[in-house]
């Protein structure tokens, strides 16, 4: 039960159960970044399949069922009265298993109600069940692919459900640290070093010269952020389950993933540097130190000023999984001013909290956003034979190449950015954004205008023009097509097929030109999957041996693909598996 201050119930851990009837692994973990907010629970591979049993996680009864297009889609809430918990499962494909008439119940909903949605709450009791019996089916309802997204909740907030020994995932792998961030009010430019791992969670720390580094000198107070992943058993890279900072062999920071207030869900610039973390892949970078809830102010790690003048301070930072493994990484501070080697020439003009580079031709305005810390936003041109990537072939540089970066500095919301290049650029021209800390390309909303580009600007890294000669394509999803639902949900009227699409520049166009047989044919965008999806009546059989399937996409540049073609045969389409209430198209 919950007991004075406790945040999470003291529900027995053999009371927890886990809500599968197999082991599958975790695909998403507790506190990872979701866009506006932070994700509130784990998510567990269905391997691409609809129609598995989902079991009662613990004793109790069915509080609310709900239904949407998005989010959450078809969601249950299970709670248990004596230890004031509840376990919600969302993107459902139906309920049933024990609870046979909760199904009906969802079914006449959807009939009599809206078709688009409901949320109801039902009465205590009228639907009970019992740890580990069967209470609904996986499925891919609301946003996401196939998989079961499951979260614990008390009455102060989301307790992390790797938290509960029945859903460890019992790996022996720890963390893997990517890079270290440090920041100083010493360091004219923030430095990021790159880790290499030694041996098991052992990890070494590089300069971008690719030197070894292991001491450096600074003053003053210092900001460490880790930036790193654990992949337990899937081979998603997941959120780390906590963390620490030790100064001279003690702890001066630790945090835990275990449990996040209601509060807290909003608010992920306190634990991540949120311009340096991205979703997709991914990424984030840790404070290594508790952030204020007040955004305009700026925590720190360590303040050296409380050291003597040439102390050798030793430093130890580390993160940790669920099942107790850890990765670190060491080095040494010298309590004496950076050497000049490690400071840079001012790259940017500052109005208030507006920027502008040095030729005038980038500026950002962050009026709109809100800035922490005493800092500024560094804009500095470097040349493509200096930059950490590789410019994709067919897409050619057009211009200047600006890295974006701070120093005591972040934002919440969209910066608004404007690139001047004298001209009105062509439709094969556009603005492209390499995010640093991920290694990849991503969208910065950007719009053409008649003497360049605007964007709205979230994250730090190098930002381009690039020209796009190279068409999208077209490419079967056949890993998925086949058995997309296991037999007890399977649409047995529909032959269903998937055909990804893709494209290295611009990007692509979600409607497509598909015909089947010569004809123009429906189809659906699956914005998980970046594919259309084709649903063929089974009973076409009956007068056609074959298919055939032609799809052509196009790209924001005016490419096109060449014709994409597909020769579907319909043999294998049995006539006794068809049911009497499948549409008859012939």
């Amino acid at each position: 039960m919950v007991t004075g201050d406790s945040k999470i119930p003291e529900i027995p851990h053999s009371e927890v159960g886990f809500p599968l009837p197999y082991y599958s692994p975790v695909s998403g973990t507790f506190a990872e970044i979701r866009n506006h907010n932070l994700h509130l629970g784990s998510d567990f591979k269905s391997y691409g399949l609809n129609g598995h049993n989902i079991l009662a996680t613990f004793d109790g009864y069915v509080e609310e069922i709900s239904y949407s297009k998005t989010g959450y889609g078809l969601a249950l809430n299970l709670y248990n009265p004596k230890y004031k918990i509840k376990s919600k499962y969302a993107h459902l494909h139906s309920f049933g298993g024990t609870l046979t008439e909760l199904e009906l119940l969802r079914r006449a909903l959807l009939l009599m109600g809206d078709p688009t949605g409901f949320q109801l709450k039902l009465p205590p009791g009228m639907f009970t069940t019992k740890k580990g019996n069967a209470i609904g089916k996986t499925g891919e309802t609301g946003s996401g692919p196939p998989h079961l997204h499951l979260e614990f909740r008390s009455e102060k907030g989301n307790i992390n459900p790797l938290y509960f020994s029945e859903i460890h995932q019992k790996d022996v792998t720890p963390p893997t640290i990517l890079s270290m961030f440090l920041e100083g009010d010493d360091l004219e430019s923030p430095l990021l070093f790159s880790a290499k791992e030694i041996g098991k969670g052992k990890f070494e720390l590089y300069t971008e010269m690719g030197d070894k580094f292991t001491s450096i000198q600074l003053t003053g107070k210092v900001r460490i952020r880790l930036s790193g992943y654990d992949k337990i058993r899937s081979r998603n890279k997941n959120n780390v389950y906590g963390m620490d900072l030790v100064v001279n062999g003690n702890s001066v920071f630790t945090r835990n993933f275990d449990f996040l207030s209601f509060e807290e869900k909003s608010q992920k610039h306190q634990f991540y540097d949120i311009n340096r973390s991205s979703l997709s892949p991914p990424v984030y970078f840790y404070h290594m130190y508790e952030q204020p809830k007040l955004f305009k102010d700026e925590g720190y790690s360590i303040d050296l000023n409380q050291f003597p003048k040439k102390d050798k301070i030793q430093i130890q930072a580390s993160l940790r999984d669920a099942t107790g493994n850890k990765s670190f990484v060491s080095f040494e501070i010298i309590h004496e001013p950076s050497p000049k080697d490690f400071r840079i020439k001012q790259t940017s003009k500052k109005t208030g909290n507006k920027y502008r580079s040095v030729d005038g031709l980038v500026t950002i305005d962050l009026t709109k956003a809100e800035v922490s810390g005493d800092g500024s936003l560094l804009i500095s041109e470097v040349l493509e034979k200096d930059i950490p990537f590789k410019i994709p072939k067919g897409l050619p540089l057009k211009g200047k190449i600006f890295k974006l970066d701070t120093k005591r500095m972040s934002w919440k919301g969209e910066g608004l950015g404007e690139l001047n290049l004298g001209v009105t650029p062509s439709i094969k021209e556009s603005l492209y954004f390499f995010d640093s800390s991920i290694g990849k390309f991503q969208g910065i909303q950007p719009k053409r205008k008649s003497n360049g580009f605007s964007f709205k600007l979230t994250k730090l890294g190098y930002l381009m023009v690039l020209g796009d000669e190279t068409p999208p394509t077209v490419f079967p999803m056949t890993s998925i097509a086949r058995y997309i639902e296991l037999p007890e949900v399977r649409n047995h009227c529909m032959e269903e097929k998937y055909y990804g699409l893709s494209d290295v520049g611009s990007g692509f166009k979600t409607n497509v030109e598909l015909l089947v047989d010569g004809q123009t044919y429906p189809y659906e965008y699956d914005p998980d999957r970046s594919a259309i999806r084709v649903l063929i009546p089974k009973s076409l059989q009956k007068e056609r041996p074959y298919l055939l399937l032609e799809v052509k996409a196009s790209d924001f540049a005016g490419n096109s693909s060449e014709p994409f073609v597909d020769l579907i045969s319909t043999n294998g389409w049995k006539e006794d598996l068809l049911q009497a209430s499948c549409p008859v198209i012939e």
